[in-house]
């Protein structure tokens, strides 16, 4: 059977465009919509019937995209979502790809929360609509179908360097992960912010990059120490995962948290209280955070012309490892 995808690629155009001739968009000149049209022919390719009539009718299902499971951090957000889900007399599903987004783009479900780096904003300025509400939790977007729910993370660097400078650090190192995650950039950018607001300067050399889990940031770190006599008296961490792992590293050198080298890290998972030293840490509300974007999304699909402006509440957790 034919996908949107199978189309597009016969007819030379994205995924979005042929999302858009599909979905009988004015905004694709003719000669494309009759490419794409001719494409879909030959293919054989029919939307899904109820899709098609969802212009019509509703699914009373809300669609969750995620880029992955990975990481104990998604719990709390998925069981904020889905109790204002069920509130509402809705279902959810969650879908975790890579690249194919079919329940996105035949418009399985009503409205979509999207927290997934792979899905582009090419595409979901082109299945947003006044039918089709989105709200996205990983990047900024100006449409008005479109609504950010995002975590002040700039709030959340100014509350950690605020405390590593109390305590004294002027050498401050960074842990990344993926350039793609939004989140980990904006964490970054607003590290390097906060440091220039107390009037220090970041190394560039003092920037670890891992991949938001533990093991590799154990290993990132071991690479780190390797390669240099001296280093930061302290680190801040994207997130708390890749913070456990850099301690590990440290420790298995002989080094002493936080005497030697501190740490922060960011989310307030489980597991960063019960680690050694506990790990000092920006919390998020996740369930909120899942509660509000939940919410946020109910609006849209009610035509709520006034919704709420809505925080998103953070704290800085201090606690042994720093």
């Amino acid at each position: 059977m034919s996908t949107l995808k199978d189309v597009a690629k016969k007819a030379k155009v994205s995924v979005a465009t042929a999302s858009y001739v599909m979905n009988g968009s004015e905004l694709i000149t003719k000669p494309t919509k009759d490419k794409v049209l001719l494409a879909a022919k030959e293919l054989g390719y029919r939307p899904n019937g109820n899709a098609k009539n969802l212009k019509k009718n509703k699914t009373n299902i809300i669609g969750l995209f995620l880029s992955g499971f990975t990481g104990p951090f998604f719990n709390e957000l998925l069981e904020g979502i889905q109790d204002t889900v069920i509130k509402r007399g809705y279902e959810m599903v969650v879908c975790a790809s890579d690249d194919k987004h079919r329940l996105l783009l035949e418009r399985y479900v009503d409205g979509a929360i999207i927290l997934n780096f792979h899905i582009s904003n090419e595409l979901l300025n082109g299945l947003a609509s006044d039918k089709f509400p989105i709200v996205v939790l990983d990047r900024e977007l100006v449409n008005p179908h479109v609504k950010q729910m995002l975590l002040p993370n700039k709030l959340g660097m100014d509350y950690t360097v605020n405390h590593l400078v109390e305590k004294g650090h002027k050498r401050i190192g960074f842990i990344a992960g993926s350039k793609e995650s939004f989140d980990g950039e904006s964490r970054l950018e607003g590290f390097k912010e906060s440091l220039a607001d107390h009037g220090l300067s970041f190394n560039e050399s003092d920037l670890i990059r891992a991949d938001f889990t533990e093991i590799s940031a154990l290993l990132s770190m071991n690479k780190f120490l390797e390669a240099n006599e001296e280093f930061p008296t302290a680190f801040v961490s994207a997130n708390d995962e890749m913070a456990m792992g850099a301690i590990k590293a440290v420790q298995q050198r002989g080094l002493k948290v936080p005497e030697d080298i501190a740490f922060v890290g960011f989310d307030d998972i489980d597991l960063s209280r019960y680690v050694q030293p506990a790990l000092t840490t920006v919390r998020v509300e996740k369930k909120r955070w899942g509660q509000m974007a939940a919410e946020t999304l109910f609006d849209m699909l009610e035509k709520n012309t006034d919704p709420k402006e809505l925080e998103i509440p953070i704290e800085f957790v201090p606690r042994q490892s720093s």
